[in-house]
C-alpha cells in the first residue's frame, strides 16, 4: 500500500526509511508473520487430529465447513444434521471448507493451513495500520503503531488460538478505514473495489457493517455534498449487489428474511436471560449443550432463534435495572476484560489503556477527519456488543485502530523521554 501524505509533518530521519535495503513496512510484515507462525507452533498441541479440542474452538464454522466439504451444502452448524443454516456468515466457512477439501476434513495439515492463513491475515493488517496512522498522525507514529501490532503479544496469539474469522475481520476493517479516508478524491474503480470489500466484510462478520456509516461519512463531513453522491452511491450499490445473492439464498432455504446471518436472537439471549452473568458462558447454546442442540433441531433454526429472541426481550422488559447493570458490565468487560485472570488479558487491558492515553494526547486535534474517523469507529463498534453479548475476541477487529492511538501515545512518550518532542509539529488546524 502506498501511504498517502500524512496530515502531520513527517519527522523521518533519512536513515529510518530503509532497513537492510528493505522498506520498513515490508520488513515489519515479515517479522509479524514470523512471530505469529512461531506462536502457532507453541500454543497448539500438535499433531491435531479429528477429535482434537482445537476443532471445538470454532464449532459452528468447522461444522458448516465440514458439511460443505461433504457435499451437504451450507448446513448443520452443530455437528448434527439440521438442514440449511444462516447462523454464521458464509465467507469464512467456505474458506475453511476449501482447505478441508484440499487437505482433509479436520486433518493436521488442514489445521496448520487454517492457522497459517489466520496468522497471515493478522500480519498483513500491518499495512493498513501504517497507512491509517501515517494519515492521522505522521511517519513516526505509523511505525510505532505498526511495530506495536507486529510484536504485541495479544495481537500475536489471538489469531492462532481459534478457528474464527477474527483476523480476517481485523484486516478488512482496517483496510476499509484506510480506503474510505479519501474516497471522493479516488477514481471510480476504487469506489467499486471499496463497495466489493464492504460486501465481503458483511458476508464475513456482519458487525463490521456498523462502521459503514462511520467510514463513509466521518472523513467527509466538511466536503460538498455534490462530491460525495457518486462515490457513496457506488459503494452502497456494489456492496448490496455482493450481499444480494446470499439474501436470496436465505429466503429460499429458510423461508424468511435474513439479510446475512440469522442468530441475532441467540446473541441477545446469551447476554440477557434469567440466571445469566451478562455474557456468554460454556453450555448455554446448541454448540455445547445437548439439550439446546436437540431443541434447535426440533424447532428448526428460524423458530429456535425467534423463541430465544422473545425470551431475551421479555427478560429485558421485566428486568430493566438489571439490563442496565449488565450492559455496564459488558462495557467494562469490553475494555478491560473484567473477571478474566489469564496472563494474556494483561496485554488486552494494556492496549485499552494505551489507546485511551493516545486519545487523551490527541484530543486537541480530534476534529481532524482521519482521527475523528478512528475514534468514532472505536466508540461505535462495540455498541451492539454492550447490548447483547461480549467476549474477548469480539474486540480484535477494532484493535488495529486502537493500536494506532496506542502508537501515538508510545511515540509521544518516547519523544518526551528523549527531550525531542517532535510531535509539537502537529498542526492544530484540522485538515480533511
Amino acid at each position: 500500500m502506498k501511504a498517502k501524505k500524512s496530515e502531520v509533518d513527517s519527522t523521518n530521519s533519512p536513515g529510518a526509511s530503509r532497513i537492510l535495503g528493505i522498506h520498513p513496512l515490508r520488513f515489519i510484515c515479515v517479522v509479524a508473520f514470523f512471530v505469529r507462525f512461531t506462536a502457532l507452533g507453541m500454543v497448539q498441541s500438535w499433531p491435531i487430529h479429528e477429535a482434537s479440542p482445537f476443532w471445538k474452538s470454532g464449532p459452528e464454522i468447522v461444522d458448516i465447513a465440514a458439511s460443505i466439504a461433504s457435499h451437504q451444502g451450507f448446513s448443520s452448524p452443530f455437528g448434527i444434521s439440521t438442514g440449511p443454516t444462516a447462523w454464521i456468515p458464509p465467507v469464512y466457512p467456505y474458506m475453511v471448507a476449501a482447505i478441508f477439501v484440499t487437505l482433509g476434513t479436520r486433518s493436521n495439515l488442514a489445521a496448520l493451513a487454517i492457522l497459517t492463513m489466520q496468522a497471515l491475515f493478522s500480519a498483513l493488517t500491518c499495512i493498513p495500520i501504517y497507512g491509517v496512522a501515517r494519515r492521522a498522525f505522521d511517519e513516526n507514529t505509523a511505525l510505532c503503531a505498526t511495530w506495536g501490532w507486529a510484536v504485541f503479544p495479544y495481537a500475536i496469539v489471538m489469531p492462532v488460538l481459534f478457528v474464527w474469522e477474527t483476523a480476517l475481520s481485523g484486516l478488512l476493517l482496517t483496510l476499509l478505514c484506510y480506503l474510505c479516508l479519501d474516497l471522493p478524491e479516488a477514481r471510480w474503480p476504487t469506489w467499486v473495489v471499496v463497495g466489493a470489500l464492504w460486501g465481503i466484510a458483511a458476508l464475513t462478520n456482519t458487525a463490521l457493517l456498523s462502521l459503514m456509516p462511520v467510514f463513509l461519512l466521518c472523513p467527509n463531513l466538511r466536503k460538498p455534498l455534490h462530491l460525495l453522491a457518486k462515490p457513496l452511491a457506488t459503494v452502497v450499490v456494489i456492496s448490496a449487489l455482493i450481499v444480494f445473492p446470499w439474501f436470496l439464498r436465505n429466503w429460499r432455504e429458510l423461508g424468511t428474511v435474513v439479510p446475512v446471518r440469522s442468530n441475532f436472537g441467540e446473541e441477545l439471549w446469551l447476554g440477557n436471560h434469567a440466571g445469566g452473568s451478562g455474557r456468554i458462558g460454556f453450555g448455554m447454546g446448541p454448540a455445547d449443550n445437548e439439550k439446546e442442540r436437540e431443541r434447535y433441531r426440533a424447532l428448526g433454526e428460524t423458530a429456535y432463534i425467534a423463541q430465544r429472541k422473545t425470551e431475551a426481550i421479555d427478560f429485558i422488559l421485566e428486568n430493566r435495572s438489571r439490563f442496565v447493570r449488565q450492559t455496564y458490565y459488558r462495557l467494562r468487560y469490553w475494555w478491560f476484560a473484567e473477571g478474566e485472570t489469564a496472563r494474556l488479558f494483561t496485554f488486552y487491558r494494556l492496549l485499552a489503556a494505551a489507546s485511551l492515553a493516545g486519545l487523551a494526547l490527541a484530543v486537541r486535534i480530534i476534529g481532524r477527519a482521519s482521527l475523528l474517523t478512528i475514534v468514532a469507529a472505536i466508540l461505535v463498534y462495540p455498541m451492539i456488543y454492550y447490548l447483547t453479548d461480549v467476549y474477548a475476541r469480539y474486540r480484535y477487529p477494532i484493535e488495529p485502530l486502537m493500536m494506532v492511538l496506542a502508537g501515538f501515545a508510545v511515540y509521544r512518550a518516547l519523544a518526551s523521554i528523549k527531550g525531542t518532542n517532535k510531535t509539537s509539529q502537529i498542526r492544530d488546524s484540522p485538515r480533511t
